[in-house]
């Protein structure tokens, strides 16, 4: 396809430059790693360069990107939404690592499967169809680690037990909310979706959370056991995992919750800071 301008009118870039930023995006493990977020992105983009952008909607790109059957009904499956949703995601976190210097950012505006072209060193943004768009923001806060903690594994029919595990996930969320860049889907509301969603990846895929904190709780005669595990949604990786063992005849469980809480925050605090000098290295690295 040629350099040509792609558009008459408030066009920032040419489709050989918008083309050239997708080649850079696709070197990235994030993408080389999933075709369908490949396909999608490609699609979407190379139908809004050749003017097709109103034709991009649920029905259309099931077609196209994901090959369903011309019986697919969008009211009925939601398989769209949801890998729009990841490429978002996915977008998002390119553009914080490799993609840090990047000078034309991709996204796709929420609820919307137009792309956006915007210019990083200004903020202007353009689109390549009619509409006109504010500009882009990412899913959830760039920077920032979207977090969730699910409800731990205990003998349910033991109410002190379910009691004690259930406080200790609300009060890791409540901590965990003052923890510099973590952003925490609320704990209450998550709760009644695991059920419904028992896929982790596909939950924090809807959610839009990349790790969540899990575990288990156990109770033999005074002792009380919990294990704490930080997955990575996305591979089910394990990040860390820890148990801590307390006897309850010592002291009471609300201060079992207050101290397991402050060794779960020094953790992350430590992981999260780990994470940032890794992503300063890949940063630099792409710099050069």
């Amino acid at each position: 396809m040629s350099s040509e301008i792609a558009y008459d009118q408030e066009m920032l870039f040419s489709v050989g430059a918008v083309e050239e930023q997708l080649e850079k995006i696709y070197h990235d493990p994030l993408f080389t790693e999933s075709k369908i977020l490949r396909k999608f992105l490609s699609f979407i983009v190379q139908e809004t360069i050749v003017g097709r952008s109103h034709c991009l909607k649920e029905y259309t790109i099931a077609m196209h990107v994901l090959d369903k059957p011309a019986s697919f009904n969008p009211q009925e499956n939601g398989i769209v939404r949801i890998h729009a949703g990841r490429l978002r995601r996915t977008l998002s976190k390119y553009y914080e690592g490799l993609g840090f210097n990047d000078p034309i950012i991709i996204s796709i505006p929420k609820g919307k499967y137009v792309p956006v072209f915007t210019n990083r060193p200004t903020g202007i943004s353009s689109n390549l169809s009619d509409e006109k768009n504010n500009g882009f923001t990412f899913t959830g806060f760039p920077g920032f680690t979207s977090l969730a903690v699910v409800p731990f594994i205990c003998d349910q029919e033991d109410h002190n037990l379910r009691s004690f595990a259930d406080g200790l996930c609300m009060q890791l969320g409540s901590t965990l909310t003052n923890t510099c860049h973590l952003s925490i889907i609320a704990y209450q509301a998550l709760k009644n979706l695991v059920l419904a969603h028992p896929d982790y990846r596909e939950m924090g895929t809807v959610l839009g959370f990349s790790h969540l904190i899990t575990g288990g709780a156990q109770m033999i005669n005074d002792t009380i056991r919990v294990n704490i595990q930080l997955v990575e949604t996305a591979t089910y990786r394990l990040v860390w995992s820890d148990v801590y063992e307390h006897e309850i005849s010592q002291t009471s469980p609300f201060r079992i919750q207050d101290e397991i809480c402050s060794l779960v925050v020094r953790r992350i605090k430590e992981w999260s800071a780990n994470k940032d000098i890794l992503n300063e290295i890949t940063k630099s690295r792409a710099a050069l």
